[in-house]
């Protein structure tokens, strides 16, 4: 059987610095005149339609699709200078990374593809920046959806038109550094690896029932797929 692997990209597979605040705080005083607009706003595991619809109310601006188009084409041409600007430090793929993609490609019985909470635009200019893009085929996104748990039959579907036959929910798995990554791999019976590499402890993603908690990436044999 095949198993579909799922990566999410901000504490898991990259870490940035908080470029993507920075950019996305850039953008909102860029069209609404209001800075540091992401104050208080939880962002780790949401999607950036959630993060941006939220900030909208809390700025007083209507939530629309139109506008939170506005916000993420502005973001996206901020996101390049915050990925470049020194403040985005400590910065670079996370240790296993390559090792644990590159296993992963060399078995014919698994494909990766990508489940994040970016907009795609601004996905691929983070990995882009840090030379991974190409090792993901296709993805779920935070275009697409408000909600995580949304994401992963977005994902499926993907898979599905490149292909792929279709995954029984123990094939599925979601790698993320969050709580809500768990929540969105149990939500559906796939299974989840946390890994401590982001804001959140190895305890506490322990707690969430992940399938397998590590420390970083070096710690996930490619035979536990």
């Amino acid at each position: 059987m095949v198993t579909l692997v799922l990566f999410d990209i901000d504490g898991t597979l990259v870490q940035t610095g908080r470029a993507g605040v920075r950019g996305m705080n850039r953008a909102f005083l860029d069209l609404f005149g209001a800075p540091d607009a992401l104050d208080g706003v939880p962002v780790a595991g949401r999607t950036d339609r959630a993060i941006v619809s939220e900030v909208l109310q809390k700025i007083g601006q209507p939530a629309e699709t139109d506008t939170i188009i506005r916000v993420r084409d502005q973001y996206c041409r901020r996101l390049p200078e915050a990925l470049a600007d020194p403040a985005s430090r400590p910065m670079g793929v996370l240790p296993g990374v390559h090792d644990l993609l590159t296993a992963l490609e060399a078995r014919t019985d698994v494909v990766t593809g990508l489940l994040t909470g970016n907009f795609v635009a601004g996905a691929a200019l983070k990995l882009r920046h840090f030379e991974l893009w190409d090792r993901f085929p296709f993805g779920a996104f935070g275009d697409d959806h408000t909600e995580r748990r949304a994401l992963v039959p977005i994902a499926v579907a993907e898979a599905a038109q490149r292909g792929h036959a279709p995954f029984a929910p123990d094939r599925i798995v979601v790698i993320g550094d969050t709580p809500l990554d768990v929540d969105c791999a149990q939500a559906h019976g796939a299974r989840a690896i946390a890994v401590a590499t982001g804001m959140y402890a190895e305890d506490v993603l322990r707690a969430t029932g992940a399938d397998l908690t590590v420390t970083t990436l070096l710690d996930v044999s490619v035979d536990w797929f």
